[in-house]
C-alpha cells in the first residue's frame, strides 16, 4: 500500500489490522501513539494582510502553483473574491506543514471587528503578514506583537517588490537604482516594526510572480528551518548577484535543468568550449554627449538616420537602455545606455548587474565622471575598454584629419596613467572617431571586441554557474524532499508488519538514494572532477554530512526507536500475564521524519558547496 500523505482513514484501517496481527493487546494504544506524532509534527501558518496584498498569491506561490498566472485574459478579469473564512492549503513539499489563508482587512472596518472575524489564533504555530505597499495596518501589528509575547515565529513579507522596481525605473529614468529601490521598500516596513519593539530583521522582500528573484528563496528556507526544524550551516544569503547577470543565471539553469545533477559539469564544460551561443551584453557607458550611440552605430557598421541605427543628437536623445544586436558576433549586443549624471549619487543608482563587459567613454579629458564610473565598474567584478571619442576634434582643433602621433599619444598616456590611478591594472584605451570609421583606433576597437567575445562569453558563463548550480541542487532536493513524508509513513507500515532492524536498513538505503541523485557518491564525485579537472579529493573534503558515508543500521536504529517503557520491562518478568518476553522497541515516527529531513539538508548544503568548488578559481 502507497502510504498517503496524511492519515485518512484507510490509511488508519489498515495499519490497525497490521497492528492487531502482530499484537492485539497493544494494536489501539500503538495507533494513538502515531497519530499523536503526526500531530506533534503539524504547523500551521496564518497568512494575513490587507484585501489585496497579494496573500493567496503568496500562497499559491509556496505551494508552487499559478493558478489563472500562465492566462493572458486572466489579466483583464475581475479578481475574484476574498475567501470570507480560513482556507488551508497543504505544501506539497511537506505535508504536515498547512498554510491558512485568512480574511483580509480593509477600512473602513475597524480593528476590533476584524480581530473578533479573525477568531482565536492561539491554533497557528507561525504568523505571516503580507504586506503590499506602505506599512503595516495596525490591527495586524498587534497580531505580531501577541505572536512575539507567546514566542511563536513570524514574518513580515513585503510583497509586490517587482511593481515597485517598474514603477522606480519609470519615474527616475537614467537615476533609477534597483538596490536602492529595494531598500526603500525594505526600510517603509522595518522602521514600523522597530518602532512598535518587533524584529525589524523578520522582513523578507519578494515576489509571488517572480519566485526565483529577490528572497522567495530566502523566505521558503526561513519557514523550513522554524517550522520543519531543519538545521543550515548558511544564513540563506547564498547568492550574490552583484557580479552577476541574471540573464546568464537564467539560460544556464534551463540549459541543465533536464538533466542529473551529476551531468550538469559535463553540459558546462561543452558551453565554455564552444561559447557561441553564449549571450554577451556589452554596455557603453558615459556622459551624454560623449558619444555613445554614434559609436554604437560605428561599431555596427550603421550610419546615423538609417532605420536600424541609434538615434543621436547634439542634445541627450537616449532616454532608455536600448541594445542592439552586432552584425559579425553572434550573441554579442551592444547596449546604448542614457547619459550618466556627474555626482557621486547618478553612478551610485547605475545597476551594472544586468551587463557583462563595458565600453566606457570620454569626449574629453579624464575627469571625476570617468574615475567614478571605472572604481564602479570594477567593485563590480567586471572589466571595461576605456574609449576616448571624438578624438578628431581634440587631436588637432582646425586642422585636416589625420594628426601627427605625438598628440594621440600624449591623449593615451594621460587617459592610461589616469586609470592606473584608479587601481586599473593595465588599462586598454582606445582613442575613437566615430566619423571617420576607419581612422585612428576604431577598426581596432572592432577587432578587440570580436577576438575577446569568445573570452568575454566564458567569463561571463562561469560568473553564473554558482548561483545557478544553487538553484539546480535546490531544485532536486525539493523534489526528493515530496517523497520524505510519505517514505516515514511507509516505514510504519513496515515495521507493524516487520518489526526489528530491517526498518533502518531500509532508511540508509533511502539516505543512499539522496546521495546519489545529489551527486555525492564516487562515481559521480569522479564524473564532475572529470569534467572540470579539479582533484576527486578536493571535491570530496567539501562533503561533511556523514549520511554520504552509508552508516551502520544499527546506529540509525538507536536513532530512530523509543526506548522500551519500564513497565514494559517488567511485565516481560511475569510469564503468568501473557508476557514473558520482553517488549519490542518502537520506531518513532517524529524521530524517522527529522533524520530523513535533517539528512537530505545537509546533503543539500554539501552538494552546493562541492559543486561550488568544482567551480571556483585558483
Amino acid at each position: 500500500m502507497a502510504a498517503p500523505a496524511d492519515l485518512d482513514d484507510a490509511f488508519l484501517r489498515e495499519l490497525r489490522t497490521r497492528y492487531e496481527a502482530h499484537d492485539p493487546v497493544t494494536a489501539a494504544a500503538r495507533l494513538q501513539a502515531l497519530v499523536d506524532s503526526v500531530n506533534a509534527l503539524k504547523a500551521d501558518v496564518a497568512v494575513v494582510g490587507r484585501r489585496g496584498a497579494g496573500v493567496t498569491t503568496l500562497i499559491h506561490a509556496l505551494v508552487g502553483e499559478r493558478p489563472g498566472l500562465d492566462n493572458a485574459q486572466a489579466f483583464f478579469q475581475q479578481a475574484p473574491e476574498p475567501p470570507g473564512q480560513p482556507a488551508g492549503y497543504t505544501h506539497p513539499t511537506y505535508p504536515n506543514l498547512a498554510l491558512w489563508d485568512l480574511p483580509g482587512f480593509q477600512e473602513p472596518e475597524k480593528p476590533g471587528d476584524y480581530t473578533k472575524r479573525l477568531g482565536d489564533l492561539g491554533k497557528f504555530t507561525c504568523l505571516v503578514l503580507v504586506v503590499a505597499e506602505g506599512s503595516p495596518a495596525d490591527p495586524h501589528l498587534q497580531l505580531l506583537k501577541a505572536f512575539q509575547q507567546k514566542r511563536k515565529p513570524y514574518y513580515v513579507v513585503r510583497t509586490k517588490v517587482d511593481l515597485d522596481l517598474h514603477t522606480a525605473k519609470r519615474r527616475f529614468r537614467a537615476q533609477y537604482n534597483s538596490a536602492e529601490a529595494l531598500a526603500l521598500a525594505r526600510n517603509g516596513v522595518a522602521e514600523v516594526l522597530a518602532k512598535n519593539g518587533l524584529e525589524p530583521n523578520r522582513v523578507f522582500l519578494v515576489s509571488a510572480l517572480e519566485t526565483d528573484r529577490y528572497q522567495f528563496s530566502q523566505f521558503q528556507d526561513k519557514l523550513e528551518e522554524e517550522l520543519i526544524q531543519l538545521k543550515r550551516a548558511h544564513d540563506g544569503e547564498l547568492e550574490d548577484l552583484r557580479a552577476v547577470n541574471t540573464r546568464k543565471i537564467q539560460e544556464l539553469y534551463q540549459a541543465c535543468a533536464m538533466g542529473g545533477l551529476a551531468g550538469v559539469p559535463a553540459i558546462i564544460r561543452s558551453a565554455l568550449e564552444e561559447p557561441s551561443q553564449i549571450r554577451l551584453d556589452v554596455a557603453v557607458l558615459g556622459e551624454a554627449g560623449s558619444g555613445k550611440s554614434a559609436l554604437v552605430n560605428a561599431l555596427r557598421g550603421v550610419g546615423c538616420g538609417e532605420p536600424e541605427a541609434a538615434p543621436t543628437g547634439v542634445t541627450a536623445t537616449t532616454r532608455k537602455a536600448t541594445a542592439y544586436a552586432h552584425p559579425t558576433v553572434p550573441g554579442l549586443y551592444l547596449w546604448d545606455l542614457p547619459g550618466v549624471g556627474v555626482t557621486e549619487e547618478d553612478v551610485g543608482r547605475l545597476d551594472l548587474s544586468r551587463y557583462d563587459f563595458f565600453l566606457l567613454t570620454a569626449s574629453e579629458r579624464y575627469r571625476h565622471t570617468q574615475s567614478r564610473l571605472a572604481r564602479a565598474i570594477s567593485a563590480a567584478g567586471k572589466r571595461f575598454f576605456f574609449v576616448r571619442t571624438k578624438v578628431d576634434v581634440d587631436a588637432q582643433p582646425g586642422s585636416e584629419p589625420g594628426p601627427e602621433p605625438s598628440p594621440l599619444e600624449e591623449i593615451r598616456s594621460s587617459c592610461v596613467d589616469a586609470l592606473q590611478k584608479d587601481g586599473v591594472g593595465s588599462p586598454r584605451v582606445f582613442l575613437v572617431s566615430s566619423l571617420l570609421r576607419e581612422a585612428y583606433d576604431l577598426p581596432a576597437l572592432r577587432a578587440a571586441l570580436e577576438s575577446d567575445a569568445p573570452a568575454l562569453k566564458r567569463e561571463a558563463l562561469e560568473k553564473a554557474i554558482p548561483v545557478a548550480l544553487s538553484r539546480l541542487v535546490r531544485r532536486k532536493s525539493k523534489a526528493l524532499m515530496k517523497d520524505v513524508w510519505g517514505k516515514t509513513l511507509k516505514s510504519c507500515l513496515y515495521c507493524a508488519e516487520k518489526p526489528g532492524p530491517d526498518v533502518a536498513t531500509s532508511l540508509v538505503d533511502t539516505v543512499s538514494a539522496f546521495s546519489i541523485e545529489l551527486g555525492l557518491d564516487e562515481e559521480s564525485l569522479a564524473q564532475v572532477a572529470k569534467a572540470t579537472g579539479k582533484p576527486a579529493g578536493l571535491l570530496q573534503a567539501e562533503i561533511r554530512s556523514p549520511w554520504v558515508k552509508r552508516l551502520d543500521p544499527e546506529q540509525v536504529l538507536k536513532q530512530i526507536t523509543k526506548p522500551v517503557p519500564f513497565s514494559s520491562r517488567m511485565w516481560s518478568l511475569v510469564s503468568y500475564w501473557g508476557r514473558g518476553a520482553e517488549g519490542q522497541p518502537e520506531i518513532s515516527l517524529e524521530a524517522t521524519y527529522r533524520l530523513l529531513t535533517q539528512a537530505l539538508a545537509e546533503m543539500t548544503e554539501d552538494a552546493e558547496r562541492m559543486l561550488r568548488q568544482a567551480y571556483a578559481k585558483e
